[in-house]
Order: C-alpha cells, then sequence, then structure tokens
C-alpha cells in the first residue's frame, strides 16, 4: 500500500485505497471496523463498513462522482498530465478538499490538519476575476497548491470566506466554503434564474444553501454557500460529510440521467424510505413539484444527494442546482415522473401517480402537491422582488407550468 491512498473523515483514517492493474480497491481500516458497526454507511450506501475489500465496479463510481465531469476533467486531466480516465491519480492529485468530508491523502502522508479558513490566502477582486476568466484552463480555480474537487460540467469556482468576510483561495488544503458560478454564455441570464429559483425554493420553507448575486470584476455571478461546511465565528470549519445519489447506487456520472441507466425517483424513494425515514418521502415529493413547476428538467441523479452524520445516520441534503430549463428550450426530464419523459406534460394527478408508485398514500399525495402548488404564486412573487435583472421569460414559463400543474389537482381517495 506504499502507493495508495488514505481516506480521512473526521481526523479518523478510515479506509484505504489502492489500484492494481488499472482496477480500483477500497478497503475499511481496523480503525474504522473498531469504531463503526458492520453495515453502516461511513462513506457511500454503496461501500458500507465491512471487512470485504471493495472492487472497482463500486469504487470507481464513487471516486468519479467526486470528480469534475466533462471539459472540466479533461482540463485538470491534462494540466497534472494524467489520462482523463485515470480516476485514482486524479483523486491523488485532487483529494485535499472535495464534497463531503472527506480528505484523500497518500498513505504516507501524516493527518490532515484541523480545517480552518485561516489558512487561505486572502484574494483581491482583480485576482479572483483573473481566475474566473481562467477558469476554462483550470476549473474550481485548481494550482499547483489548490488541490479540489467538485463534480458537475457548468463552470465555477471555489473559494474559501474568511473570518473578515473576505474571499481567500483554499491552499494547501483550506476548505473551499464557497461556490461562484458565473453566467453561461450560450444561455442568457442563467445566474438570475438560479438564483429567482433558489429563492424561490426558500420562500417555500425547503431547505435550499444560501445564495447571492455578485459582480466581480464586471462579471455577474452567483455565490452559494456549501451545505457541506459549517464555519463557526473562528475560523474553524466542520466538513459535513454527503454523497449524491449516483454514488449512492453505484452509477457513474456519465449514466446520470435515467435515459442513459441512472437513478429514478422510485429508486431514490426507496432508498429514502430504507436509510432515512418514510417521512422524506414528503421532502422528495415537494422537490420534485417544485423541479416541475419552476420547469427545471435536469433535476437528476448527481442534484440530489444524502448528508452523512457522524452516526451513520442519514437524511436528505438541501435542493441545489435549481433552474427553469424550460427557458432554454429543454423540456426532458432527467429522472421520468409517472412515465412521462418531458417536464411540460406533468400534471398534478402524474405528480401524486408518482408518488403512489413510491408507497405514499394517495390521500397524503394529494396534500403535498396541493399545500406547494398554492403557495408557489406569493413565493415566486416575492422571489421576482429579490432578484434584479430577471428574464420575463422565466416568469412566464413558471406561470405556465403552475397553470398546467393546477388545472388538474386531484382529489385525495
Amino acid at each position: 500500500m506504499a502507493d495508495g491512498l488514505a481516506v480521512w473523515l473526521h481526523g479518523l483514517r478510515v479506509a484505504l485505497i489502492d489500484q492494481e492493474r488499472g482496477r480500483l480497491r477500497l478497503a475499511y481500516t481496523d480503525e474504522a471496523l473498531a469504531q463503526y458497526a458492520p453495515g453502516t454507511p461511513l462513506l457511500s450506501l454503496s461501500l458500507p463498513v465491512g471487512a470485504r475489500r471493495y472492487a472497482h465496479g463500486l469504487v470507481r463510481p464513487f471516486l468519479d462522482g467526486l470528480l469534475p465531469e466533462g471539459e472540466a476533467r479533461q482540463a485538470i486531466a491534462n494540466d497534472f498530465q494524467l489520462p482523463r480516465d485515470d480516476t485514482f491519480g486524479l483523486i491523488r492529485a485532487l483529494g485535499l478538499d472535495s464534497a463531503g468530508a472527506m480528505v484523500i491523502l497518500p498513505t504516507g502522508e501524516p493527518a490532515p490538519p484541523p480545517p480552518t479558513t485561516l489558512t487561505a490566502e486572502p484574494l483581491h477582486e482583480d485576482e479572483i476575476g483573473a481566475l474566473l476568466d481562467d477558469l476554462r484552463r483550470a476549473p474550481l480555480g485548481v494550482s499547483s497548491r489548490v488541490r479540489l474537487s467538485l463534480a458537475g460540467v457548468q463552470e465555477k469556482l471555489l473559494l474559501t470566506r474568511m473570518p473578515g468576510g473576505g474571499w481567500g483561495r483554499p491552499v494547501d488544503g483550506t476548505p473551499s466554503t464557497h461556490i461562484l458560478k458565473p453566467a453561461i454564455e450560450r444561455f442568457p441570464g442563467t445566474v438570475e434564474n438560479e438564483v429567482f429559483c433558489m429563492r424561490l425554493a426558500r420562500n417555500l420553507g425547503l431547505d435550499v444553501p444560501a445564495v447571492e448575486m455578485a459582480t466581480v470584476a464586471g462579471q455577474r455571478l452567483i455565490v452559494v454557500e456549501r451545505y457541506d461546511r459549517t464555519v463557526r465565528p473562528d475560523g474553524s470549519v466542520e466538513r459535513i460529510h454527503q454523497e449524491d445519489f449516483c454514488q449512492a447506487t453505484g452509477i457513474v456520472p456519465e449514466q446520470k440521467y435515467e435515459e442513459d441507466g441512472g437513478p429514478s425517483l422510485r429508486q431514490i424513494a426507496e432508498i429514502l424510505q430504507v436509510a432515512v425515514s418514510p417521512d422524506s418521502l414528503d421532502q422528495l415529493l415537494r422537490a420534485v413539484t417544485l423541479n416541475v413547476a419552476i420547469g427545471n428538467g435536469d433535476a437528476h441523479g448527481k442534484n440530489y444527494s444524502l448528508l452523512h452524520e457522524p452516526s451513520g445516520a442519514l437524511r436528505l441534503a438541501p435542493l441545489y442546482d435549481l433552474v427553469c430549463t424550460l427557458v432554454y428550450g429543454d423540456d426532458r426530464l432527467a429522472m421520468y415522473i409517472d412515465n412521462l419523459h418531458r417536464s411540460d406534460r406533468v400534471t398534478a394527478d402524474r405528480l401524486v401517480n408518482e408518488a403512489v408508485r413510491w408507497g405514499m398514500s394517495r390521500r397524503r399525495g394529494v396534500e403535498v402537491v396541493s399545500d406547494l402548488l398554492e403557495r408557489i404564486p406569493a413565493s415566486a412573487e416575492a422571489a421576482r422582488d429579490e432578484t434584479e435583472g430577471l428574464t420575463p421569460a422565466v416568469l412566464a414559463a413558471v406561470e405556465s407550468q403552475l397553470a398546467k400543474l393546477r388545472s388538474a389537482l386531484p382529489r385525495a381517495a
């Protein structure tokens, strides 16, 4: 294991990863086996604690789920002179900070220091602008000293907000605390679109990260506070472990859409019932109803996640990446609803049918869907007033979706 990797979680070395003939393997350490009961979903539901050594077919989807996708992955691979399919090499290069609470280091290195924002390297606005301009070549802000990873295709910059409120580069394993996402050139108004949708969800009382709009070095951005970090006034940070539902089901990121073999809503519901609680189905149905109402067809298996408590308990993570995709002409559903594949064809009764497939009573499904649809107009109006520069097309798309949904409100049986 001299060339292996050690996985650190909450200050404990919990697992070892190695590679043999290009095949990844993961085994829990004696320390983890002594502290956690067999079957505890410590790193992932797909990798429960046990004495077995997990093979490539399960380890690769979990680790790939931590890495950027598409052009971002290729750019980082080029920078480190690695093949883009070298999951082991990329995790070795980027494992100092990733989604969740894990820190992944070569086995010979000492334990990571306590995480704090105080070790970030302060940045001026022009320096942030330069990092944003360079995202295509250096995704996430990765460099020789910034070794971090986050899944996804969209360009983004990871920074650390320091105790005084300024921004810093998360160098040398400093935990990032915020995600800065610039506008997507080919899709006008994406910043205002996402901010509006996230604020709409917040106004409904749904769990979402804090978001704000900012203009840095002339670039319009959405700034998202990471929900897998808790930052204390003294700068110390608690990393909160999480995994998305592709990782939880052992599915590689390139298959995140249901049409490509990705998770279905029914699979997610079954996991919530067994691993979380039956009550969490209400949360899932609210999330699905909201995504249909705002015309977000891109809610795939990597856009729903689980939070892991240190005890091993699980709960549904806050919603994120909420965007009206209908306004850009995309009406596909990343996960089907009552066998419908298009977001603009879903009505309230089909949402209830989907919930019944999960095992929810029809009466409860009607209550959850009806309650949310009744409250969305006022919440959307408030979110519109809070979002400067929102295009009328987004509001029109949401109003159209609401009209279709509300036209077929079912009655409880």
